[in-house]
């Protein structure tokens, strides 16, 4: 019996591969361990892990239950997936669970799903942002109080770019059209919230065309908003109605009408609670910026470093990053990002 060394993998003598026992893949014509899963799935945090796990495979397998590195196995739209994740955030956890499986699995593509800030000037809570390009925003050196960037991008492949901007989620589970009852909610907080409503990039999701006079109106007649200083604003019973509303909203929603988006993604080694970083990112070279966490950027320098074909992130937007940040839309967020991963992956992978 001979061993492939350095992977985890024993290859039986009879051209098949096993891992711990189980059955995982054949050896290609150089004698290396050919793929033994199309799509390794890695997540940060248990939320994220348990919706992809829901939103995937109606069976899953587990492996490796007693290792570091745990995962579990099923079939996806003809795809062989792989599912684990990380015991905490941030990059350095991330890297060695992602160096680890990979060595072990072979994936043909490395991918991940999960949640993140988004910038509110261009994203709305619920959407879901696929990384073109993921960096680290903070490499670089600071100096004299300045910090200067020294940012690697890892661009997202034409193919998985273009799938993206075609993509349509009608049809997910998570994604609906809003009630007339949701658009008025939706105003509420928006003015609540000291945001443009009619600049907002989520409004022709809750007021259809033709349909802004008249809601605003019905708002009005209501006793909920007034027209004042060429603007709308809240009264004190639209204040009343908002708070008490979000008071009362602990679960999140189950469906919004959310948007499928491609952009930069930039990781950083901390969690962020500050609304003018949204400015500093652009202001250090990346004017597109739309969303902010701490795994992508890792993701795909595993993927490069090793040699893994595809790479995808995915990840929904939970909040602005601002001091009013909350955790109403973080189930709402991994969820609809999981549903989004899985269908871009069938759509990419399983194609001819």
């Amino acid at each position: 019996m001979s061993s492939v060394h350095n992977t985890g993998f024993v290859n039986n003598g009879n051209g098949n591969v096993t891992i711990n026992g189980d059955v995982a893949g054949t050896l290609d014509k150089g004698g290396q361990p050919a793929s033994s899963v199309d799509v390794l799935i890695l997540t940060a945090l248990r939320e994220e892990y348990e919706a992809a796990k829901a939103a995937g495979p109606a069976a899953w397998q587990e492996h490796d239950g007693r290792t570091s590195a745990p995962y579990l196995t099923g079939r996806h739209g003809g795809l062989r997936i792989a599912l684990a994740r990380a015991t905490g955030m941030g990059g350095r956890t991330m890297s060695s669970l992602a160096t680890t499986l990979v060595l072990r699995l072979h994936p043909r593509c490395l991918a991940m799903s999960g949640v993140c800030a988004g910038d509110p000037a261009t994203t709305a809570p619920g959407d879901v942002v696929v990384a073109d390009p993921a960096y680290e925003y903070d490499e670089g050196k600071h100096t004299g109080g300045r910090f200067l960037g020294d940012h690697r991008h890892y661009p997202q492949d034409t193919r998985w770019l273009r799938a993206v901007q075609e993509f349509g989620p009608a049809g997910l589970p998570s994604h609906g059209a809003a009630t007339e009852d949701e658009s008025f909610v939706w105003l509420l907080e928006r003015l609540y919230r000291g945001q443009d409503a009619r600049k907002h990039p989520a409004r022709s999701r809750y007021f259809p065309r033709g349909t802004w006079s008249t809601r605003l109106h019905t708002l009005e007649a209501d006793g909920f908003i007034v027209w004042r200083d060429s603007d709308w604003a809240l009264t004190g019973a639209g204040s009343r109605m908002i708070e008490r509303l979000l008071a009362d909203d602990v679960d999140g929603p189950q469906i919004l009408p959310f948007a499928v988006l491609a952009g930069p993604m930039a990781s950083g080694s901390a969690v962020i609670e500050n609304p003018g970083i949204w400015a500093q990112l652009k202001k250090m070279g990346e004017r597109r910026i739309l969303a902010l966490e701490m795994e992508a950027a890792t993701i795909a320098t595993v993927a490069h470093d090793k040699k893994v074909p595809h790479w995808l992130v995915a990840k929904g937007v939970m909040d602005g990053a601002n001091p009013e940040k909350d955790d109403r839309f973080k189930h709402f967020a991994a969820r609809a990002s999981a549903e989004v991963l899985y269908a871009l992956l069938t759509e990419v992978l399983s194609g001819p």
